[in-house]
């Protein structure tokens, strides 16, 4: 985390103070998600919130400010000896990259965006036993970098608002690395519509 921050704080420093209208923009989409363990798992479609905030350092490119929170996605319920369980998983990732666009004569665009995160992981799992033994419920929570990427169009409505649709790749590296023996990666595939605002 300490490297994010220095990241952060030195794009903060080095941005200019002086805005003109239409250099920022804010974009929150509703996402549809699927999520990959790269196991046997088989986690359940899930929604997402994204929030971005964006500056134009030139008319063609913006840094890319960012937050995306998972609702928890379920995997499909399982057997072992004793009884059932099944597992759940949630996160948060906080994103800082770049978002190149494309403006053509219409009031369209394309954009993409790709960067770094910083991730917040949340793996939970629940247990049922037969009538004898009560259930029981596990989590563990960890921390880490990865990276993202995306594309998406937009439609102006108006001068300063559009409507986006966006497919996007959210990397979550080493999740229980060093924690566990079966550390893994999570791959988060989003599909989203949003708004975005211009001053």
């Amino acid at each position: 985390m300490p490297v994010f921050v220095l990241i952060i704080a030195a794009f903060m420093v080095c941005m200019p103070f002086n805005v003109d209208a239409s250099d920022n923009q804010l974009d929150a989409s509703l996402l549809l998600t699927g999520l990959d363990a790269g196991g046997n798992d088989d986690f359940k479609s899930g929604r997402a919130l994204a929030l971005h905030y964006n500056y134009y350092l030139a008319d063609w490119i913006a840094a890319d400010l960012g937050l995306m929170i998972t609702d928890k996605a379920l995997d499909e319920s399982r057997k072992d000896i004793v009884g059932n369980y099944r597992a759940a998983i949630q996160t948060q990732a906080l994103l800082l990259g770049v978002k190149p666009r494309y403006k053509f004569s219409a009031p369209y665009e394309i954009y993409g965006r790709i960067g770094l995160q910083w991730w917040r992981t949340e793996l939970e799992v629940e247990e049922y036993f037969n009538d004898n033994t009560p259930e029981g419920k596990s989590e563990l929570t960890d921390a880490g970098y990865g990276y993202y990427a995306g594309i998406g169009g937009a439609h102006y409505v108006t001068e300063n608002v559009v409507v986006q649709l966006e497919l996007g790749r959210y990397k979550q590296l080493g999740i229980f690395e060093g924690e566990s023996d079966y550390p893994f990666d999570l791959l988060i595939t989003t599909f989203g519509i949003g708004v975005g605002y211009q001053f």
